[in-house]
């Protein structure tokens, strides 16, 4: 399968072939798990739409992240090229680095903070519209609420190539002058990261049975793989994903429910 591109009014928006895996996955886990509980004695072609409809709004999500720190990125003269869409999450594509670390703080922290006024807003409107809504889609609601709340917070994380680790090294590098510095603490702070969600997502699955603990170990082995950060005119990731051939990334995204 071939990936496939569009515009979004900026940078050129790419569709992995992996990103319908988690189409899928959402779509799956919502219509066999949460929304039959949240709505009962519902014909099953119902769970599945929801489910559906819910899994391509959440990657609309990934992408109004990406967009953030896109212009983010442009309010400092980085330009952003390309955004792709994978299996968990969105891969942002740079022209140049970030000229100081006040920059470099605010690129990464524009994407997570977009996220979570997203959350916020599919709450609100959960909130104010439950007496008119049905069970089902009004679960949607709150689910996507809490997944973009998630994708903040696991975006966060303090280690590269996370946006937390793009904090840690701005941080680093307006104390200290040193740029690699920086990415040395950021990637030190990644394998532990990287170990810890491993971790966590075995236990999940081993003492819990919980899907989503394989999401976690699969995030985690990202992390550990892809600890560098990128280079001047390399990619970065805002919201999590592997890059292309001889590119960085980070990874990030909560897993299904």
């Amino acid at each position: 399968m071939r990936a496939r591109e569009g515009r979004t009014g900026g940078p050129r928006l790419r569709l992995h072939p992996s990103s319908a895996v988690t189409v899928v996955v959402l779509t799956s886990a919502l219509a066999l798990g949460l929304l039959p509980v949240t709505a009962a004695d519902r014909a099953p072609a119902w769970y599945w739409l929801g489910g559906l409809a819910v899994a391509l709004a959440f990657l609309a999500c990934v992408v109004v992240h990406e967009i953030a720190h896109a212009l983010a990125a442009r309010r400092h003269g980085v330009g952003t090229e390309r955004i792709t869409l994978w299996l968990l999450g969105g891969v942002a594509e740079r022209d140049s680095e970030a000229p100081g670390p006040r920059a470099d703080a605010v690129i990464a922290v524009a994407g997570p903070a977009a996220s979570v006024l997203t959350g916020a807003v599919f709450w609100a409107v959960a909130l104010v519209a439950q007496p008119m809504l049905a069970p089902v889609p009004l679960a949607s609601l709150l689910w996507l609420g809490t997944a973009n709340l998630l994708l903040a917070l696991v975006a966060l994380l303090p280690g590269s190539p996370l946006d937390g680790g793009r904090l840690v090294r701005a941080l680093v590098w307006a104390r200290t002058g040193d740029r690699a510095r920086g990415e040395r603490v950021a990637r030190r702070c990644g394998r532990v990261i990287g170990v810890l969600l491993l971790a966590g997502g075995a236990v999940e699955v081993i003492l819990f049975g919980q899907f989503v603990g394989i999401w976690l170990s699969v995030l985690g082995w990202l992390v550990l793989g892809t600890r560098t950060l990128p280079a001047p005119g390399r990619e970065r990731v805002a919201a999590g994903g592997p890059p292309p051939a001889g590119r960085s990334a980070a990874v990030g995204g909560p897993g299904p429910a």
